[in-house]
């Protein structure tokens, strides 16, 4: 590196300490020559080819650069006494304390938030319908967690066309040192209108994060599960895996975008499976009060569905966020 680098990055870190340290007195700086001359004088400016510095005895003097080596700062003990009487620079920005969901100290520092969704029309044809979600997502340095718990009713002509309900939660175990992580879930659905009444399924795996930056997560998973249903024209026991890959997107300060795709084959019959795909984008309206527009997809493929119901559940949502 040549006497003038060193001489640009030596300089350029005294500047930055000099408008921060501005209400100080004015900063002075150990000057080594080619020569090993030294000299501690005040930097006054910059030239493409000098230096010029205020020296206290000789004056001002114009260095030429290809005859100075270092510049070096240096702190006085007075400058280092007001430094460190300085006052701390009061963070304005300072993250309320969590006291848990609605202040009783449950799911203390979760991400917790209440979709509502209501829409409706009245005139040739009448309907309506209602969607109503709570979520709570808690990450740490070793775990990882998501919970979503949903309800659709949706009425066409004084006539039920969607009633349902699920919950669900998924646990991964991370590792810090690798994007190698350990996972569990598990998910229960009600829902009026399938061929069945109820379902429960678990499963667990491994998985891998794929990119894992401040705005972006993109992993993939894999596992073993099964799924029963219950009632209705289709009660069975279903061993089945799991592939899936999700991904979140802080966008900017305002949008965030998570989107999931989860395939299931039946293990006891190749031909069967299930195909469960979510996305969501959630604009901020307020910050301030925790208020945000979701716009939301949910589609279930299930080709073991019996042949007068639709193998696809196919469900848009458009819902008011409140963060709890």
């Amino acid at each position: 590196m040549s006497v003038n680098q060193l001489s640009a990055i030596a300089l350029a870190s005294l500047f930055s300490f000099g408008l921060l340290s501005s209400p100080l007195q004015a900063a002075q700086s150990r000057i080594e020559l080619v020569n090993g001359d030294e000299l501690t004088a005040e930097l006054k400016s910059e030239t493409e080819t000098h230096f010029t510095v205020v020296h206290p005895v000789l004056g001002e003097i114009k260095l030429d650069k290809n005859q100075v080596l270092t510049v070096e700062q240096v702190v006085s003990q007075s400058q280092a006494k007001q430094i460190a009487a300085a006052p701390a620079p009061r963070n304005t920005s300072r993250k309320p304390t969590d006291h848990g969901l609605f202040g009783t100290g449950l799911l203390t520092n979760w991400k917790r938030r209440v979709d509502l969704g209501i829409a409706g029309s009245a005139g040739k044809s009448r309907n309506h319908q209602v969607n109503i979600g709570f979520t709570a997502d808690y990450t740490s340095d070793f775990t990882r967690i998501s919970h979503n718990t949903a309800y659709f009713r949706a009425k066409s002509e004084d006539e039920l066309s969607d009633h349902s309900f699920y919950t669900s939660i998924n646990r991964d175990w991370l590792r810090p040192q690798t994007p190698w992580f350990h996972f569990a879930g598990g998910r229960l659905d009600w829902d009026e209108f399938k061929d069945w009444d109820l379902r429960v399924n678990a499963n667990g795996g491994v998985g891998y994060e794929f990119v894992k930056t401040d705005d972006w997560l993109l992993l993939g998973r894999t596992g073993l599960g099964f799924n029963q249903t219950f009632g209705g024209e289709r009660e069975e026991f279903t061993p089945e895996g799991l592939i899936g890959i999700e991904t979140q997107w802080d966008m900017n300060e305002y949008q965030h975008v998570e989107f999931a795709n989860t395939f299931y084959p039946s293990l006891r019959d190749t031909a069967e499976y299930r195909n469960l795909t979510s996305f969501d984008w959630v604009l901020d309206l307020n910050s301030f009060v925790g208020v945000a527009l979701k716009l939301g997809l949910l589609n279930e493929y299930d080709s073991a569905t019996e042949e007068d119901i639709s193998k696809n559940d196919f469900r848009y949502t458009a819902s008011l966020v409140w963060k709890l």
